[in-house]
């Protein structure tokens, strides 16, 4: 057969293999669920604003509106601290975070409520 000229070439064709990026990964899944997320507590919260009265939609706010309470702990002992916390009195008025206007009494604040000649031991 090899030596027959009327045989049809074998004719090979080989194609070229173009490497794409490929997988982007899922990353606009997670995109598109936030934005989903979203859009439901936003009509969620437009159905609430329209299905109840303003008594009621005061104490959803009272509900939602922060309130801080500010505690002093003492661990009592003679570790870096010295038996104070990190959130002491004066670090939480600094910071903005604590009760204004609350200011931990010193010597010379209580002399004055006293009066001029108090004398404290």
């Amino acid at each position: 057969m090899a030596t027959d000229k009327t045989a049809a070439p074998i004719i090979i064709k080989r194609k070229k293999i173009i490497k794409s990026d490929g997988h982007h990964g899922g990353a606009w899944k997670v995109a598109y669920a936030d934005f989903v997320t979203a859009m439901m507590a936003f009509f969620m919260l437009m159905w609430l604003l329209s299905a109840t009265n303003e008594k009621q939609r005061k104490g959803i706010a009272d509900y939602f509106s922060p309130t801080t309470v500010t505690v002093q702990r003492s661990a009592g002992g003679t570790s870096s601290f010295m038996g104070d916390t990190i959130k002491t009195t004066q670090h939480l008025i600094a910071s903005g975070i604590g009760q204004a206007g609350i200011i931990a009494p010193t010597m010379e604040t209580s002399a004055s409520k006293l009066g001029a000649g108090a004398v404290l031991h």
